[in-house]
Formats: C-alpha cells, structure tokens, sequence
C-alpha cells in the first residue's frame, strides 16, 4: 500500500491515543481557542452560544445536551456552533465530577443531605429503581451550576475573542500597508 504506516499500531497504542492525544493537551486546548475565535459571528454570539452548551452540560440528561445546548443558544442568539463545541465541557473525564457536584449541590439545597442515595448501595439497578431520589437533586444542581457557569464562560471568553479579533484586525492592516508601501516603492 501507498500509505500504510511503516511499523503498524498495536491496539494498545490505539487506545492510549484515544484516552490521551498525540500532540499535548496545551496543544489541543490552543487549537479549540482559535477554532472558536474564528468561528462567524460576533464575540457575542460565539461567546453566548459557547456558554450556552457548556451550561447545559452540567444538566443530568445526558445525550440531549447537543439538543439542549442548541435551543438554549437559538433563544439567546447564541453560535449554534459554538453550543455544540461548548458541550465538550462535559466529556468522559469531567462527568463523574460534574455528577457528584450536581448531587451534593441538589440534595444540600433540597436539605436532604444524608438521606439521599446510601453511596455504599450505588449502583446502575439502584438508579433505574429509584430515579426520582437521584434525577430531582441532580437536576436542581445542575440548574443552579449551569446558572453560575455560563458567566463564569461567557465574559472570559468574549473578552479572549475581541482581543483575538483585534490582533488579527492589526496584522491585517499592517500587512496591506505594508503592500501598499512595496508597490509604491516598486513603480517609482
């Protein structure tokens, strides 16, 4: 084959390739940054619509979150795009936190702390049995994270993607001068 790898991956490599990315983490983070920067759309839009999904990430209906983030960004005028991107916030590695935050944050609030789930008797069975006890608190928590995220995400971010923009905007005006100086050098 003409673009076959020369020592072929064994499935270990690819799994640890799927847990944990080639190029490093700052790396994939500096990319997203930019990607969302230079997303269409005001700073605004892309900022609302990022906070948007990062927001309704921390709600417990996983799977809908796409959905969610979506109609929550359209409402606000909000990047439907940069809902979708803003969802990754909750990911494999952030859920489990995210989870236990939205359910100690439900029950204190619902001051049931102690008589909610028994941690020693969690289990998948368990949460089928008894979803009311484990999806109200969650909700509840998630509800008040989501309200308390999407500031925290949206004016950092709006921020980063103005001054992004306006870097740019500078190349890109000392660029065409600079053009303009060569070609009027060029021609005298």
């Amino acid at each position: 084959m003409l673009f076959r790898r020369s020592i072929p991956t064994t499935r270990a490599d690819r799994i640890l390739r799927f847990l944990w990315p080639s190029m490093s983490l700052r790396r994939v983070i500096s990319y997203y940054k930019r990607r969302v920067a230079r997303l269409p759309g005001t700073p605004h839009s892309i900022a609302s619509g990022f906070a948007a999904g990062a927001a309704v990430s921390f709600t417990p209906f996983m799977g809908f979150h796409f959905i969610l983030g979506a109609a929550l960004a359209y409402f606000i005028r909000g990047n439907l795009v940069a809902s979708a991107l803003g969802t990754l916030i909750g990911n494999p590695w952030t859920f489990p936190f995210i989870w236990i935050a939205t359910y100690e944050l439900g029950s204190n609030v619902l001051s049931n702390a102690g008589h909610g789930v028994p941690k020693e008797t969690l289990s998948f069975s368990y949460l089928i049995d008894h979803i009311g006890d484990v999806l109200i608190p969650m909700s509840l928590g998630g509800l008040i994270l989501s309200i308390i995220i999407f500031p925290l995400v949206y004016f950092p971010l709006r921020l980063m993607i103005q001054r992004f923009r306006d870097i740019r905007f500078a190349k890109r005006q000392r660029r065409a001068k600079l053009q303009v100086q060569h070609v009027t050098e060029e021609s005298a």
